[in-house]
């Protein structure tokens, strides 16, 4: 096994240890300086017109770990609803730059100042992962310094953390927590698929099934599991030794 392999589940394991949020956010300042990054933000992605409130921010944030300063200047201009980030991730469920960011955006002005404000704090370039709950809110988790020079390789394992991470906040955050259920040999086998890459359309052409099935069979393991996203639910099916 790789040294990133075992790293990567010694993050889990921390994660998976978490009681509250401030050790799951501990967590992921972690993660952004083992990754070479200076700023951490995220949770749960606000609507696109939400005014621009600390008590509201904090609300819905699982991490807020900037550069001194920086988090007081982005509230008391109320960049919020300006944010070429937040503008993407209204559109985009997949990871993206913040460069990748800002060349979408549709206003330069919010680029100009908001891009030009943050590198002025150190933060140049970003790396965003967008994350699909249960109940299709988007969760996302924002990773920001000077670059951001992240191999394919450390993107991915990146990805897989944040998903882990977001995934037990929400879990600790649920009113009741249930106990795992079983798995059916058709949820063990597209779980374990998944696990090994495969596209919910590869798993359908291995097992003779069609891709909407596969889906449902995954969602229903998420919901046994009580993952909040297959990368999660991926995470919690090894730990339990379901997947070996």
């Amino acid at each position: 096994m790789t040294d990133l392999f075992w790293s990567t589940w010694e993050i889990i394991s921390l994660i998976e240890q978490a009681a509250d949020q401030n050790a799951i956010q501990d967590c992921l300042i972690n993660i952004a300086k083992i990754y070479g990054f200076a700023s951490v933000f995220g949770g749960i992605v606000p609507p696109g017109d939400m005014r621009n409130s600390k008590t509201e921010i904090q609300a819905r944030a699982v991490v807020q770990y900037f550069p001194k300063g920086w988090g007081a200047r982005y509230v008391d201009q109320n960049y919020l609803p300006r944010d070429p980030i937040l503008a993407r991730l209204q559109k985009d469920r997949n990871a993206f730059s913040w460069s990748d960011g800002y060349r979408s955006c549709p206003d330069p002005d919010n680029v100009r100042i908001i891009g030009g404000e943050a590198a002025d704090f150190g933060l140049v370039e970003g790396f965003v992962i967008p994350i699909t709950t249960l109940d299709q809110r988007t969760a996302a988790l924002s990773f920001g310094g000077a670059r951001d020079d992240l191999s394919n390789r450390d993107r991915s394992a990146l990805t897989f953390l944040a998903h882990f991470a977001i995934g037990h906040w929400l879990y600790l955050r649920r009113p009741n927590l249930t106990r795992s259920k079983p798995l059916s040999p058709r949820e063990f086998d597209c779980l374990l698929w998944a696990a090994e890459g495969k596209t919910d359309w590869e798993i359908s052409v291995i097992l003779g099934i069609s891709r909407s099935t596969v889906t449902k069979h995954i969602a229903s393991a998420r919901e046994k599991l009580d993952a909040v996203s297959k990368s999660h639910a991926i995470a919690i099916a090894m730990r339990l030794k379901i997947l070996c």
